[in-house]
């Protein structure tokens, strides 16, 4: 059941436990199928950038560019299932790697430069804790579970 916590919610809390630096290395093959095209150079400077994090159900692939406040940060499942995601994972693990205050957004791009191989998503952060997107909103509102709430239709939130 846990490998299905991000749809099964049920009544359990559903939690994911802190991720810790893994010492993982990509696969030459996976390298190889990552980026065709780009030069094995530019592979290996990528490679130099990232850091690998894992925990009980991720890895996260946090990956800076030099000279630039943007920190990239790939997650998976271990087994490469696909992600019935979990906002609040999604939300704990940027905390963790890039910061409480610091913002992050996932690109829905145009069909052009869509880029769609496996079952991973991507979040774009700003690594400056002041710097706030010109998108989302300006204030702070988080409820936990409140069982007059949860009977109105489409209106519900687990405890937190």
């Amino acid at each position: 059941m846990r490998a299905d916590c991000g749809i099964l919610m049920s009544k359990e809390r559903c939690s994911v436990k802190p991720l810790v630096k893994s010492n993982y290395s990509k696969p030459k093959a996976e390298t190889e199928f990552s980026r065709p095209g780009v030069s094995q150079q530019d592979l290996d400077e990528e490679e130099r950038n990232t850091t690998y994090w894992i925990n009980d159900l991720y890895q996260v692939a946090r990956r800076v560019f030099p000279g630039s406040p943007l920190v990239q940060l790939n997650i998976r499942r271990h087994d490469g299932r696909p992600i019935f995601r979990d906002w609040r994972h999604f939300q704990k693990i940027k905390n963790q790697l890039v910061g409480e205050e610091c913002e992050g957004i996932e690109l829905y791009p145009a069909e052009s430069r869509l880029v769609d191989t496996n079952n991973k998503y991507h979040i774009w952060c700003h690594t400056d804790p002041k710097f706030r997107f010109p998108v989302g909103f300006d204030y702070r509102r988080v409820e936990d579970s409140d069982p007059k709430r949860n009977r109105v239709p489409g209106i519900r939130q687990r405890k937190l």
